[in-house]
């Protein structure tokens, strides 16, 4: 068992099984990124989730090009399929074992079209909630 000490004071236990886990590669330069991998961390009580700076990472890490990296979150899953974008988020989320029902519910035909559009919109607009997009492309 992990544990971390949380910036509130609070020890955080997180549960390792010695199971493969689903790695998120996030963009540590992207304020609204770090925010969601801090989400996702606080949620990930059962230790499920990886997280990785995609700006970080050895050259051939990413399971999809920088360019396809920078439009949505890339995460590989232990069973080495590869999502991005909403998918990725909503899998996340589905490890989780407090967002594992609100996952569920982004599964919904409606409600994963509304999301998938949202997600898109939020992930192509990141510039205008401080990050720097185009600074990491290379």
């Amino acid at each position: 068992m992990g544990k971390r000490v949380s910036g509130r004071g609070l020890v955080v236990c997180r549960v390792r099984f010695g199971v493969a886990r689903d790695t998120c590669y996030y963009d540590g330069q992207c304020g609204m990124c770090q925010r969601t991998r801090r989400v996702l961390m606080a949620l990930d009580w059962l230790g499920r989730l990886e997280f990785q700076d995609m700006t970080r990472v050895a050259s051939g890490t990413l399971p999809v090009a920088m360019d396809v990296a920078m439009r949505g979150m890339p995460m590989r899953t232990r069973g080495g399929a590869v999502l991005v974008g909403f998918p990725a988020v909503r899998r996340a989320l589905l490890q989780t074992p407090v967002g594992c029902a609100p996952a569920l519910l982004l599964y919904v035909p409606g409600i994963s079209h509304v999301a998938t559009v949202v997600y898109r919109h939020l992930a192509e607009n990141r510039a205008r909630a401080g990050c720097a997009v185009g600074a990491h492309q290379s």
